[in-house]
């Protein structure tokens, strides 16, 4: 590893820089994931995050592209828990996606909840982070396709991305059934779970 030649000083400014820039985004995913991205002020961030005005405008140019930052910052987590691909069985690949949806309903709730505004909200201008989330979101559905094809290759490729995009879609019913504080997190997802096993099974049979 390359020795770190900068000075103490220059060293300690670059840290309090990078804890800046990660209270920014931090405080912006929580604002947004209560208001939404119109209802999202930088005075909102900047008292929620307890910085400056000045600081977020240092570290971004705009709002826009500060929730860009949000949900590029996040989508990578997400990704990697609901694409896991773990074990080698359909209920055993099944059932990893569905706890790793579960762990971005612990690890980003504010996050999940911005994406889903994002997807909801329409205007004549879209914002930078609606167009990312509504990408990576597809490469999301792309990936889960491609597990599903690992250990069922006698599906084709359109029921793949179907049966992904429905995967998808129960996980985000049981984080808006979750928010209303009276459901049962485990129990749906074992249901959501056993639905997708059922569906992927049925898919694969109809193709053979």
């Amino acid at each position: 590893m390359a020795e770190d030649t900068r000075s103490p000083g220059a060293r300690r400014t670059r840290a309090r820089g990078r804890e800046s820039r990660r209270r920014i985004i931090e405080a912006a995913a929580a604002v947004a994931g209560e208001r939404g991205y119109e209802g999202t002020t930088i005075a909102q961030i900047s008292k929620a995050s307890g910085l400056p005005a000045s600081s977020i405008y240092w570290h971004f140019a705009d709002k826009d592209a500060l929730l860009a930052a949000v949900v590029e910052e996040s989508i990578e987590l997400w990704l990697g828990q609901v694409t896991r691909g773990e074990g080698e069985s359909l209920p055993e690949r099944v059932t990893a996606f569905c706890l790793g949806v579960a762990r971005t309903f612990r690890e980003s709730p504010d996050f999940l909840r911005l994406g889903l505004m994002l997807a909801l909200e329409r205007r004549p201008v879209e914002p930078v982070a609606r167009e990312i989330y509504l990408r990576l979101r597809g490469e999301a559905i792309e990936r889960i396709a491609e597990e599903l094809g690992r250990v069922r290759p006698g599906l084709t490729g359109a029921d793949a991305r179907l049966l992904a995009t429905y995967a998808l879609a129960g996980g985000d019913g049981v984080f808006l059934a979750s928010l209303t504080g009276d459901a049962d997190v485990a129990e749906l997802f074992r249901l959501h779970a056993e639905a997708i096993v059922h569906l992927v099974e049925q898919a694969e049979g109809a193709g053979t």
